[in-house]
């Protein structure tokens, strides 16, 4: 039974400094989204360069003038001093009214003191288990003749499976990441379905309206690291397929194996690159399909915040974030089926109606995941958890 009565204070560890940008950002959006809900949100990290939301209680562990040094100065250490912080905070709270919320990097012996102290420890998935990446990944480094660049070791996969087996409820981003954690030995009660989401205010107006584009090329963007992991070597083989009148638009970071690939591609005349920019909106505005063929992930936000400026999407099971449905806004393909994502974006370069039809649909469905619902979601998902648990173990002492 839900408590709304009581508030709730939700401590929430973050091993990386606030920027703006990055898996923090989707972090600091999920806590903003919690501001009409009885959970008071405590952002412990090492420090924010940027404001956060106004019910959002920022906790920074570096102090000053650390604060202002670049973060390769003071990286060494922070994770420590994060951890320090977030322990006495533990130690001072309410296990009644207290939930510990764990994001990527906390140490073991930290959750293991949440839950020594009675409180209700929670984990945010940002990726699949790592038991479940690393063969995916191995094998598509060898599809394509390189050696694994993932860093991930079977010492990594034990480590992340025994941290695992601690929470009392591990957040999934998507179906695929369910999978993997009931993979590596979570319990599916023990797993809370949900996803990231995207901000329509950071896109502006154009974020939930019809996008204007107009043009007889049709242009397709892929946003994220330009690498092996977001299938890049698929999308540029797919790419030499394609059929009609197109264009590719690779932002992001480049993998270094990959330079050459990318070079030629670009060479070709038909695609071009750019850096990584903070200003994705504009490039989701002047562009027709969104393809994303990435081959791991948790719950690419990409996806949904294309799918929310009017982009209909191409991607695979991995990139759909629960928000792409085959055939209705979208096409879903299987990773590494190049034939299959040549035939995809075939089809849409040369059927205009469908892809206004997708891009319509793909629309209204992104406005379920915006962040202000899907903060929400949680926190009252973890408020109903933690008086269950409350009420399971008061029982135990009837």
């Amino acid at each position: 039974m839900l408590q709304t009565a009581r508030i709730f204070k939700c401590l929430t560890f973050c091993a990386m400094p606030y920027a703006g940008v990055g898996w923090p950002q989707s972090c600091a959006s999920i806590l903003a989204g919690f501001s009409d809900t009885p959970v008071a949100p405590v952002l412990v990290l090492p420090r924010s360069r940027r404001p956060l939301a106004d019910n959002v209680e920022v906790v920074s562990a570096l102090p000053w003038p650390r604060t202002m040094l670049p973060w390769r100065m003071v990286a060494d250490g922070s994770q420590a001093r994060v951890a320090h912080r977030f322990t006495r905070m533990l130690e001072q709270a309410d296990p009644e009214t207290t939930i510990a919320y764990f994001w990527p990097g906390v140490p073991h012996d930290l959750v293991k003191r949440a839950k020594g102290l009675g409180i209700f420890t929670v984990r945010e998935m940002i990726n699949t288990a790592l038991g479940s990446a690393k063969p995916a990944l191995d094998a598509a480094y060898e599809c394509v003749g390189l050696p694994p660049a993932h860093l991930i070791t079977d010492a990594g996969v034990e480590d992340e499976n025994a941290e695992l087996t601690l929470y009392d409820l591990v957040c999934a981003s998507n179906a695929p990441c369910e999978a993997s954690l009931i993979r590596a030995g979570v319990h599916p009660e023990r797993i809370f379905s949900t996803s990231f989401g995207w901000s329509p205010e950071r896109y502006g107006p154009m974020g939930i309206a019809e996008p204007e584009r107009a043009g007889p090329t049709v242009r397709f963007l892929f946003a994220g690291s330009i690498s092996v992991r977001k299938g890049v070597p698929t999308l540029l083989e797919a790419w030499t397929k394609v059929v009609g009148s197109a264009e590719l638009t690779l932002v992001g970071n480049v993998e270094p194996a990959l330079e050459s690939l990318v070079a030629n591609a670009v060479a070709s005349g038909s695609v071009q690159r750019l850096p990584f920019t903070p200003d994705i909106g504009v490039l989701y505005r002047s562009h027709d399909v969104f393809v994303f063929p990435t081959i791991e992930e948790g719950g690419p936000q990409v996806t949904i915040e294309a799918g929310g400026c009017g982009l209909p999407v191409i991607t695979t099971p991995m990139g759909a974030a629960r928000l792409v449905k085959d055939g209705v806004n979208g096409i879903i393909v299987e990773a590494g089926a190049a034939d299959a994502l040549s035939a995809a974006m075939s089809s849409l370069v040369s059927d205009a109606e469908l892809r206004q039809q997708y891009a319509k649909r793909i629309t209204l469905d992104a406005q379920a995941f915006t962040y202000d619902k899907l903060g929400a979601g949680r926190a009252l998902a973890f408020v109903e958890r933690l008086g269950r648990r409350h009420s399971l173990e008061g029982a135990q002492h009837l």
